[in-house]
């Protein structure tokens, strides 16, 4: 289980899709920076651990190439709404549309995202390792 603050995350970007999208591949892939010019140089001191959580963001990461910038960041937002007390207790990684801040339409071009008996399921939280392929 991979834990990150989405709120430091993105307040560290200062909002920009891009800069959240490199925070949280250097996070996930635990990278480390070349030299002081690496582009995640300024990020590489920062802690962002929290209380946010993936099951298997490596996954999302390996895929990533398929879906746009923007439909990623939305992913890694919404996932850091679910409680990780309901995730410890009941293995659950939906999210209840009831805790969704922004407006149903905007999720329905989303990929990664499906919308099931008033839940969100985030693809790539629902897949074993095994069956990536």
């Amino acid at each position: 289980m991979f834990l990150f603050d989405w709120k430091k995350v993105y307040d560290t970007a200062s909002g920009n899709v891009s800069r959240c999208n490199i925070i949280m591949e250097m996070l996930i892939a635990e990278q480390v920076p070349v030299n002081k010019y690496d582009r995640i140089y300024r990020y590489s001191q920062l802690n962002f651990k929290g209380t946010s959580f993936m099951v298997h963001p490596d996954i999302l990461l390996l895929n990533s190439y398929k879906y746009s910038s923007r439909d990623i960041s939305v992913y890694y937002a919404l996932a850091s709404l679910r409680s990780l007390a309901d995730y410890i207790v009941s293995q659950k990684t939906t999210l209840d549309l009831l805790h969704l801040p922004v407006p149903l339409e905007t999720l329905t071009e989303n990929r990664l995202l499906r919308i099931e008996n008033d839940q969100i399921h985030f693809l790539y939280e629902e897949v074993t390792p095994e069956n990536t392929h």
